[in-house]
């Protein structure tokens, strides 16, 4: 544990960004089983890396602008006596540091050039992943098929009946449990068990649904300019 302000400084400089880095990725993968070790030395390892990065621009940054930059010969030697000595130095330095490297992790993650792909390197990549990741389960590999498409799913339960809508939200869970639910919105369609004609429940926004209910599962993929009809099987 960091037992200075130094080291408890330096601490938020290697951890902070890539927790940052690794709690945005999450959002974009299936949950993963991971231990508290491999969840730490992936997050150090972004971390250094991130720094790295975020190092190298703020040293080219000095190059260009001619700033003055802390001596970080004189700081390893001596850390606390360097530091109290240059003070707003040090300060606005470590500001930069950090905010350098908060940045380069948002970017990092977000991955903004991702759609800047051409579509055949994209569906490589895709069809790679889909191949070699582990722990992905199969409502995340349809769901995630067709990215910038509206997904609409129709669920056929165990007691015969259907229900549909478009796809609000679902369990990234790694285990295919029937524990997990998946919810619908917008129109919902729904038709009773042994009826032949589906209506829209006009004054219901919202449905949940059990995986332990679910018999089989229909996905749409609708692109947004197009119509999003909706079938009954």
């Amino acid at each position: 544990m960091p037992t200075t302000v130094v080291s408890l400084l330096l601490a938020i400089v290697f951890a902070l960004p890539g927790h940052i880095y690794h709690r945005i990725t999450q959002r974009k993968r299936p949950e993963r089983v991971e231990t508290a070790t491999q969840e730490i030395l992936a997050t150090i390892f972004a971390g250094i890396v991130i720094d790295f990065v975020a190092v190298a621009l703020l040293g080219v940054v000095a190059q260009a602008t001619s700033l003055a930059v802390p001596d970080f010969s004189r700081m390893l030697l001596g850390a606390g006596r360097y530091t109290s000595s240059h003070l707003p130095l040090v300060t606005a330095w470590s500001a930069a540091l950090v905010g350098t490297a908060i940045g380069c992790a948002v970017v990092a993650s977000l991955t903004p050039w991702d759609r800047a792909l051409p579509k055949v390197l994209r569906q490589r990549r895709d069809d790679r992943l889909r191949r070699t990741q582990s722990q992905q389960s199969a409502w995340w590999l349809l769901f995630h098929e067709h990215r910038d498409a509206d997904i609409h799913v129709g669920c056929t339960l165990d007691d015969g009946s259907y229900v549909a809508g478009r796809l609000h939200s679902y369990s990234r869970a790694p285990v295919e449990s029937s524990d997990r639910e998946l919810t619908l919105r917008g129109e919902i369609l729904y038709r009773p068990a042994g009826e032949v004609d589906a209506a829209i429940l006009h004054d219901v926004n919202a449905v949940s649904i059990s995986a332990r209910r679910l018999i089989l599962m229909t996905v749409t993929y609708v692109v947004p300019s197009t119509a999003a009809p909706q079938s009954t099987p």
